[in-house]
């Protein structure tokens, strides 16, 4: 009797010790464990991706996070109506604009996206909840399909690479600024990192938000795992430290967000160069811009109006033209390129030729 007695308290000591070694399994690392709880007040973690906290992100799980980060820093508390107004006032990953289009359904971008009847490009994304945040992730530009494009792998671990590619993508919906800093001379790994990554690894490293994995020497270990914590508090980082966030109060309104993004991109992106500006005029129907750039083999001019929806209108795409006059209520513009002279209405941006 005793020898069962001694038994039972051994297995008793013995479950007492193994329990909270489980529960230390399931909970943040202890480099982590402040953010994470941080993350969590701020809501920046959804019930998807909590928990587990030391196991590897699966790729569906990331674009859930993702699309979270996202709606908080346009200062949404629900992620699908953040969906639905970015699709209806921002371009899709290719630059193409939807609005509130109707397809016949009735539904929101978000029920279309979520609809476990309804397929776009991604062909094995899972039902329920997590297809709407994978499909939203892909149309916004923050993650791509494998192989041919056309699967997603929701359930695929990512790598240290492809993490900084969705991080840099995520990022980059807020601000378009070139972050990049130079990996070559300092990562002993840089000739490990994959092509298609390096300019995203190159921005998260200089944003700060992610680095060397080792103390002694520069290492990225692009293909080495990432776990949920890890993904948490790099968004973390994202939200608390970036140049653009909500922490700093200066993220554009989402309203106003894809004008902004379009005059910068004419301004900075265009010739993969600074452009040189050679009239501009910010009226309240949006901005007219006259640009030229030459370097080297390159030259290019162009004469366009950005309306306020975001919409770019070239009115001349291979002269800047001249004689550029705004009328003093602002709905008209006139110029004049070569001998001809042509007149937009700043309304609806439309050019035609003056007799």
């Amino acid at each position: 009797m005793k020898r069962l007695v001694s038994l039972a308290l051994s297995l008793a000591l013995l479950c007492a010790c193994l329990t909270p070694a489980f529960a230390a399994a399931g909970a943040p690392s202890e480099w982590a464990a402040e953010e994470t709880s941080r993350a969590e007040q701020l809501g920046l973690v959804p019930k998807a991706v909590q928990g587990d906290w030391q196991q590897p992100i699966t790729r569906g799980e990331f674009a859930v996070l993702a699309i979270r980060y996202l709606a908080l820093e346009y200062g949404y508390t629900e992620d699908a109506a953040f969906v639905n107004d970015y699709m209806t006032l921002m371009p899709d990953r290719n630059g193409e604009f939807w609005g509130e289009e109707d397809f016949g359904d009735g539904l929101t971008w978000w029920e279309r996206f979520a609809d476990d009847e309804g397929h776009f490009y991604l062909t094995d994304l899972p039902q329920g909840e997590q297809r709407g945040y994978i499909n939203s992730a892909y149309f916004i530009g923050i993650v791509n399909g494998k192989g041919d494009g056309s699967v997603y792998d929701p359930e695929g671990a990512i790598t240290r690479q492809e993490a900084a590619c969705m991080l840099a993508r995520s990022y980059e919906i807020l601000d378009p600024e070139d972050y990049r800093q130079a990996l070559y001379s300092e990562y002993g790994d840089y000739g490990a990192m994959a092509d298609w990554a390096k300019d995203d690894i190159a921005t998260v490293v200089g944003l700060g938000v992610m680095g060397s994995t080792s103390v002694g020497a520069k290492v990225f270990e692009p293909l080495g795992t990432y776990s949920r914590e890890q993904a948490v508090v790099t968004f973390l980082r994202l939200h608390e430290n970036a140049p653009v966030s909500r922490s700093k109060e200066n993220v554009a309104k989402l309203e106003n967000a894809a004008y902004e993004r379009a005059v910068w991109t004419s301004l900075y992106r265009l010739g993969q160069t600074e452009s040189i500006v050679d009239f501009r005029a910010d009226t309240a129907y949006g901005t007219v811009l006259a640009l030229h750039y030459s370097g080297g083999m390159h030259f290019y001019e162009t004469l366009q109006f950005i309306r306020r929806d975001g919409r770019t209108v070239t009115l001349s795409g291979k002269s800047a033209g001249s004689d550029w006059v705004v009328s003093t209520d602002e709905r008209t513009f006139t110029y004049s390129v070569g001998e001809k002279q042509y007149q937009a209405d700043l309304t609806t941006g439309q050019g035609t030729e003056r007799n």
